[in-house]
């Protein structure tokens, strides 16, 4: 599933969804394809501040990032979640409880 990046001139907000070569649904996957070097992904900056942080990865576009965008996360009702799942459900509560969500 491909999602749109959101972007703000002025007041307006807009998503953009360019065409892709590549889909990839997995966040951490994401983040190794872009560390790569094989393209640009928009994820919420406290997965990739460590990255951003070590000169592993660099913000482009930053006049254009919306100031807040929204992180849901949301699954089925059943006792077991997959690990990658937990892991970021996991993650944001942890970042979420300490303030660090932004």
């Amino acid at each position: 599933m491909q999602m749109p990046g959101q972007f703000s001139v002025e007041t307006n907000t807009y998503r953009f969804a360019p065409p892709a070569t590549y889909e990839i649904g997995d966040g951490d996957a994401m983040i190794e394809t872009t560390l790569a070097g094989l393209g640009l992904c928009q994820m919420p900056r406290p997965l990739v501040r460590d990255h951003i942080d070590a000169g592993r990865l660099q913000t482009v576009l930053d006049e254009f990032t919306p100031d807040l965008i929204d992180v849901r996360a949301v699954w089925p009702k059943s006792a077991h979640l997959r690990p990658k799942v937990r892991r970021v459900v996991d993650i944001l509560v942890k970042l979420g409880s300490s303030g660090n969500l932004a």
